[in-house]
């Protein structure tokens, strides 16, 4: 008797093991390769003709030369790599689609992340990434530690995530569709709008970060706003706002540009996120940004496109699930009324039977400002573009690419020169 109990527990253990290796197949699926018969029908063709070497004597040479300052040792450094790049821009009898930088780990133990001004932190590979795709001709570029080719690196994630992460986000920047969304709305054109600090100016000078298009193909286009001063304190609000010629001509372009890059077919609906609330002539005369972005958006259009503008931000509220051990489902959405409710784009996955997350889920508060649309099809919407980040292979993101990609560009253009040609496509800037 004894003996059939225990065979009953390897049974029953053996069960568990599989289940356990089916969810984790799920989580993290085997690597198909990177060629012509794989998934993704193309491969890596490197001409060697085009490598260029970067000396390790003249990287120590400025790692160790007394005289410098850590900022000086990391502007020289950058200084090297530019070099290469232009060489490789302007001689290449056959210039490659991408350009793969390899970081010492010398250099970036040093100086990946150097104190600034204040409390602030120079970043070397923002900056790095800032001068060479605000070159002229410049083609994307892809930063490697070398501790990353190495395997010395350490991951919570395994060779496999790392080659579906690597290949999709170099796929993407070499101009292919990864995946694309099952929207039955194909004519709707989403833009996210986000703010920075400058990096160079005082507190309150801060920049339009971005407004950035896409389509429902994941699909974008970026344009970077004049910078502007905003006085925290005399507004009693740190999150910045639009004047109304500012939003206007800021959306005009970004719609106008959207257009084009959409093969010159046109939007017949515009939806706007932005992560502050909207301010209008009524309560805010001199930021009047509602009427200035409808107006944009109708002068690049015409009167009858529909128009949703939509705030998301985190949310205080926390939901709890009264049985089980994972949190709340993605996608639970709670409507507080018929324009807001509590959203959680993150959360347990059914398909995983587990949540694929290492943190708490924190929910979005989506707000429809004004708008036609019904706060379920935005909140569709929402939890549809949290699955476009090309950045990487995960199941979704906690923000929409509207915004997280606002968020990344943002990174990248506050180490540009103030008169820098920045390009308008976001694969320069991952």
């Amino acid at each position: 008797m004894a003996d059939e109990e225990e065979i009953k527990d390897d049974e029953g253990s053996e069960s568990t093991e599989a289940e356990e290796v089916f969810k984790n197949k799920r989580l993290n699926p085997d690597f198909p390769g990177f060629n012509k018969e794989s998934v993704f029908q193309c491969a890596f063709i490197n001409d060697e003709a085009n490598n260029k070497a970067v000396r390790e004597t003249r990287i120590q040479e400025i790692l160790t030369e007394p005289d410098r300052t850590l900022f000086d040792r990391t502007v020289a450094i950058c200084d090297l790599y530019r070099e290469a790049y232009v060489d490789l821009l302007e001689n290449s009898l056959s210039l490659p689609n991408i350009c793969f930088i390899v970081i010492p780990s010398t250099v970036f133990k040093k100086l990946s992340s150097i104190p600034f001004k204040g409390n602030l932190f120079f970043n070397l590979r923002r900056y790095l990434k800032a001068q060479l795709i605000s070159l002229p001709n410049a083609i994307p570029v892809q930063i490697i530690l070398e501790d990353t080719i190495l395997g010395k690196k350490k991951s919570m994630q395994d060779l496999s995530m790392q080659a579906w992460n690597f290949v999709v986000a170099n796929y993407y920047k070499n101009v292919g569709t990864p995946w694309t969304l099952t929207l039955k709305d194909k004519h709707t054109c989403f833009i996210g709008i986000s703010f920075h600090k400058v990096l160079n100016a005082e507190n309150n000078l801060v920049r339009s970060s971005i407004a950035q298009a896409f389509n429902y193909e994941g699909k974008g286009i970026v344009f970077i706003g004049k910078m502007f001063k905003w006085d925290a304190d005399e507004h009693n609000t740190p999150a910045p706002h639009l004047s109304y010629d500012y939003a206007k001509e800021l959306i005009q372009d970004i719609v106008q540009k959207y257009k084009k890059f959409n093969q010159n077919v046109a939007p017949n609906r515009v939806v706007i996120h932005k992560t502050t609330d909207f301010w209008n002539s009524a309560t805010h005369p001199d930021y009047a940004e509602v009427e200035g972005l409808k107006d944009g958006i109708r002068a690049a259009l015409d009167e009858h496109v529909n128009i949703d503008l939509v705030t998301v931000k985190s949310s205080s509220i926390k939901l709890l699930r009264r049985r089980g051990k994972y949190p709340v489902m993605r996608g639970t959405l709670l409507p507080l009324d018929r324009q807001t409710g509590v959203l959680y784009t993150t959360g347990y996955v059914p398909y995983y039977e587990t949540f694929p997350g290492q943190h708490i889920p924190h929910p979005l508060e989506i707000s429809i400002f004004e708008g036609e649309s019904t706060l379920r099809r935005v909140a569709d919407e929402i939890m549809a573009l949290t699955k476009l980040n090309f950045n990487n292979c995960n199941f979704f993101d906690s923000l929409p690419i509207t915004l997280r990609f606002a968020q990344k560009v943002g990174e990248i253009i506050q180490y540009a020169e103030e008169d820098a040609t920045l390009p308008d496509k976001y694969y320069f800037y991952m």
